[in-house]
């Protein structure tokens, strides 16, 4: 229905705006990719909460292709991607998650095996549409692909007293573990550059005494959605002692975390903040069956591209059904979306991006039935 929207659209921004319409680029594919490249490269990033790939499936190792090996990878990739879809390891105690697990097979759309290296592997791709409507009758909430980002800035002291914040280029345990969990669980977990920038703007003190101001600061320079900050304190035996914030819009959660091992240290910490952000952007798919309608003003869309950016876009948004278009001007499209949930889930998700921006409204406090934004991309 989106893509419709977009041809039909498509006519009517011709005719408003053929004079400037001719040699236009084609909309560039693959943008969120070309984003995450240009944040890779770049002195200042600036990150949008970005889709998440590969919710459905996932890798397993596996000793040999015989059925009785093949089952039982099943069984732990279908485990790892309701973790992933939740965003919440309990559920995986559920008793209609415990049954479903058994039977994995049921719920299998695709396999290939390959071999890396001395071992083999099977990649397992789950069908959506089964696993999502188990969670409907579960009544567990769904957490979108599309994800708030993680600012992880961690600053490690040693015995001897050096404190060391960690940057992208580090490949210290720590951060290898932190990419890892960020591949398994579906997150985006940003690490910081560290450059000039970066050490001016929270120096090593500042770091270790988890200064919430300025690690504010680092979280609005790369466009992060929310901030983990720790100090960790590594012992002679490899033991990790650990204090932790979290940052998430105006709340700071405080919290700490021991292990006897640093190889073992980050799932803990980062599960911890993971939970917390599902439960807040988590959705119950049965509550789409309760619809409901809202306007949506958007200023500065002014050519054919944005007009197109803005309506993929939308179309992006598991929390859209339909969109229609109410009212055309120069700079200005009123559109009337009809929404498969409340329009507080529409709000939180766009809030995920830097592409609308709010004009009569605060996000949490959606009274109106017009919501007005401005396009920023």
């Amino acid at each position: 229905m989106i893509s419709h929207m977009v041809n039909r659209l498509s006519n009517l921004w011709t005719a408003l705006w053929a004079p400037t319409l001719r040699g236009l680029a084609e909309h560039l594919p693959g943008i969120a990719r070309i984003l995450l490249l240009l944040f890779a490269l770049s002195g200042a990033a600036s990150v949008f909460a970005l889709p998440v790939d590969g919710l459905y499936s996932q890798d397993i190792a596996v000793e040999n292709q015989s059925e009785a090996e093949r089952e039982r990878a099943y069984r732990d990739a279908f485990a790892r991607v309701i973790v992933k879809v939740t965003g919440e390891r309990r559920w995986l105690e559920h008793p209609r998650i415990r049954e479903a697990v058994q039977r994995a097979s049921a719920y299998v759309a695709e396999v290939s095996y390959r071999s890396e290296m001395l071992e083999r592997r099977i990649a397992v791709r789950f069908d959506q549409s089964l696993i999502d409507e188990l969670l409907k009758r579960a009544e567990i909430p769904v957490w979108d692909l599309n994800r708030a980002s993680v600012l992880l800035w961690v600053t490690v002291q040693t015995m001897d007293g050096r404190r060391t914040m960690l940057g992208s280029s580090s490949e210290h345990e720590l951060l290898i573990q932190a990419r890892e969990f960020a591949g398994e669980r579906g997150v985006p977990v940003l690490i910081p550059l560290l450059d000039l920038t970066d050490r001016r703007m929270v120096s090593v003190t500042q770091g270790w005494e988890l200064d919430t101001g300025v690690l504010r600061e680092a979280g609005q320079r790369y466009g992060a959605d929310s901030v983990l900050a720790g100090r960790l304190l590594i012992t002679p035996a490899n033991e990790v002692v650990g204090l932790w914030t979290f940052i998430f819009r105006d709340q700071e959660h405080v919290f700490d975390h021991v292990d006897n091992r640093v190889e073992t240290y980050m799932g803990v910490p980062l599960d911890e903040v993971t939970t917390r952000l599902a439960e807040h952007f988590g959705f119950v798919l049965s509550e789409f069956e309760r619809e409901d309608e809202v306007m949506l003003r958007i200023d500065g869309i002014s050519d054919l591209a944005n007009h197109t950016d803005l309506m993929r876009y939308l179309g992006s948004l598991s929390v859209i059904r339909d969109v229609n278009v109410a009212a055309l001007r120069a700079d200005t499209i009123e559109l009337r979306v009809s929404l498969a949930g409340t329009r507080q889930h529409l709000t939180e998700f766009i809030s995920l991006d830097r592409d609308l921006q709010p004009v009569n409204f605060e996000l949490g406090a959606v009274t109106t039935d017009l919501l007005h934004y401005r396009w920023a991309r």
